[in-house]
């Protein structure tokens, strides 16, 4: 008996819903926003330090590399390798730009940049002074932060790996669009660093 290989317009199209809803669509669900949410917060509470390799990818498609290190609450260093002979640090409420072939120091408040987000002592997303939004897509989680009272300061991006759960990489998005994009390599989480990383003794003091 030859069987009837035509298959209904409407199964074709549940069968595609379905499909877009688990591999390709954002996720919408409020509780496993909240819950998603709850797990980079988690993260972060159960983070004391980090240091890793990283690779930045500029507005314009220019590479650069380097090591990442945080030592939380507060304390970042952003050590580009060569050719860019670029540090930037934090001293208390400010970043410290710092190139050392100019042998320059620029600062900049912390409260005007992203990463005064991640350097809080506690960090809480369900802030009022926070716009956040959340979307999984394929197994990764990405938390999009704003700071609400300073549109000025762009837009922060989280990618996290779901399984296991961890920080694959940033994106720095400014108020005009542009994108700098971190990704993180080689990471060791938790582990002693010594003090000196955060305040080199090389580089001139900023002007606070």
């Amino acid at each position: 008996m030859k069987l009837n290989q035509t298959i209904p317009i409407s199964l074709i199209y549940f069968l595609l819903t379905i499909f877009l809803c688990f591999f390709g669509v954002p996720t919408t669900n409020a509780t496993e926003k909240t819950n998603s949410i709850l797990k980079v917060e988690n993260f972060f509470k159960n983070l004391k330090t980090l240091e890793a390799d990283f690779i930045q990818v500029s507005p314009s498609g220019k590479t650069s590399e380097g090591k990442i290190f945080l030592d939380l609450p507060g304390k970042l260093r952003i050590d580009y390798s060569q050719p860019n002979n670029i540090l930037i640090t934090t001293k208390g409420f400010w970043i410290v730009i710092q190139n050392r072939k100019l042998k320059s120091t620029n600062n900049i408040p912390l409260n005007q940049t992203p990463f005064s987000i991640l350097l809080e002592n506690k960090i809480n997303f369900n802030n009022k002074d926070l716009i956040v939004d959340l979307e999984k897509i394929l197994g990764i989680i990405v938390l999009k932060i704003k700071l609400a009272k300073n549109k000025q300061a762009g837009e922060l991006i989280l990618e996290f790996s779901e399984k296991p759960f961890l920080l694959k990489k940033w994106i720095i998005r400014d108020i005009v669009g542009d994108e700098t994009t971190v990704l993180i390599q080689n990471a060791k989480y938790n582990q002693k660093l010594p003090f000196t990383i955060f305040f080199p003794d090389d580089f001139p003091e900023p002007n606070n």
